[in-house]
């Protein structure tokens, strides 16, 4: 018999991990937006904003792609309860 709850918890892992790293980087880019508008930067820093926006929106693609795999699992585990149960 094959473990199939193995498998959808390996993908529903995944799929919050996926979700983690994207807010990491939304957060590291929000933050270099922050800093590129205050005096503590660097000296040699660059005030240029379009990067970390332009990986805002990537990461946001990102996050709600592993958000639909962790629905996607939590589905198919409730499926397969139910054809279990």
């Amino acid at each position: 018999m094959i473990n199939t709850s193995a498998g959808i918890s390996s993908v529903f892992q995944q799929g919050v991990t996926g979700l983690q790293n994207s807010s990491r980087s939304v957060t590291e880019a929000a933050n270099e937006i922050v800093l590129s508008g205050t005096l503590e930067r660097a000296p040699t820093a660059s005030t240029d904003i379009v990067e970390p926006l332009i990986r805002i929106q990537q990461e946001q693609h990102v996050f709600n792609a592993s958000a639909k795999i962790v629905d996607i699992a939590d589905e198919a585990l409730g499926a397969l309860i139910d054809t279990s149960a």
